[in-house]
């Protein structure tokens, strides 16, 4: 038998070589890679966020332990309709001892969906039932918002804001959440933006300022203290309803009332859309309030 040269098989040798070898790597080494191959890094949550989560937005009747249990809501039409409600703790108890905030020991929030007949009231505890009576003027669903500092965690500062609902049966006329504007009127006062009708950005810091003038168009240069601030500020996120509570900075001119009017307010909103938002201030003895809408982009 004829034998093939050795130096003419080389080659094949190599070739063979080389399809074993890389057939070996695709099987059993490229899989091995690609389970260890890191993730990709997570998304971090929003600083806005993160900040609702600690102390609740309201959207819940359950929130770090606490609960919102309604006692009785109303169910029709009324200049002053009952509504009661009971906070219970961690320990399936209602709860007992507040902080105060804002000078109050808890600040209840009605609103309507459609963010119409906003009402921030300060209920009286009776026994452990907290007792108040709310307009309402139409049908429709209602928004409550209670928003208290327990008493051993006055420590950490942030308030919860539980959350809950009842529904006026009827015809209820909706009305549209107005574009944003520039000035509104609050009694004989107007209330106008610095900046106009400008969105703020999302998830940045961002300054509200507004100022106060007088029926003749002068700055108000003695807004009187309410609870505890010179303004209070209740923001809706149009959308879900999140409730995010503002309160003023303190002016240039020092710890007193601004001696232009002026009121500037702290914000960052998670999400982009619209914060319909509830100025209230107080004159002359009386607490005034107006509404304004802005955009976030």
């Amino acid at each position: 038998m004829r034998q093939v040269p050795l130096r003419g098989a080389v080659p094949w040798l190599v070739l063979v070589g080389l399809f074993l070898g890389t057939t070996v790597y695709v099987l059993t080494v490229l899989p091995q890679r690609r389970a260890v191959s890191p993730a990709p890094p997570a998304t971090p949550p929003s600083i806005a966020a993160a900040m609702a989560a600690v102390h609740g937005d309201g959207l819940s009747d359950s929130h770090d332990g606490y609960t919102l249990r309604p006692v009785a809501v109303p169910t029709g039409r009324g200049t002053a309709a009952p509504l009661s409600f009971r906070v219970v703790g961690p320990d399936g108890r209602p709860a007992a001892g507040y902080a105060p905030l804002q000078e109050k020991p808890l600040h209840l929030y009605v609103v309507r969906e459609d963010l119409q007949y906003y009402q921030h009231l300060h209920p009286e505890l009776d026994g452990d039932t907290w007792t108040t009576t709310v307009k309402v003027p139409d049908g429709g669903v209602y928004l409550t918002y209670a928003e208290f500092l327990p008493r051993d965690r006055a420590a950490i500062g942030h308030p919860t804001v539980l959350g809950t609902r009842f529904v006026i049966p009827g015809d209820t006329r909706v009305v549209p959440v107005p574009a944003p504007v520039a000035q509104a009127r609050a009694g004989g006062f107007t209330v106008r933006r610095v900046d106009g009708a400008a969105p703020v950005p999302a998830d940045q810091p961002a300054a509200l300022r507004f100022q106060v003038l007088d029926s003749r168009g002068r700055p108000v240069s003695d807004l009187e203290p309410y609870l505890g601030a010179h303004a209070h500020m209740s923001a809706f996120d149009v959308y879900t309803q999140a409730l995010t509570h503002l309160h003023p900075l303190v002016s240039a001119s020092g710890p007193g009332p601004p001696t232009d009017g002026s009121l500037t307010f702290h914000a960052r909103f998670a999400n982009p859309g619209e914060q319909r938002l509830f100025l209230q201030f107080q004159a002359d003895g009386v607490v005034r309030q107006t509404a304004f809408t802005v955009a976030v982009t």
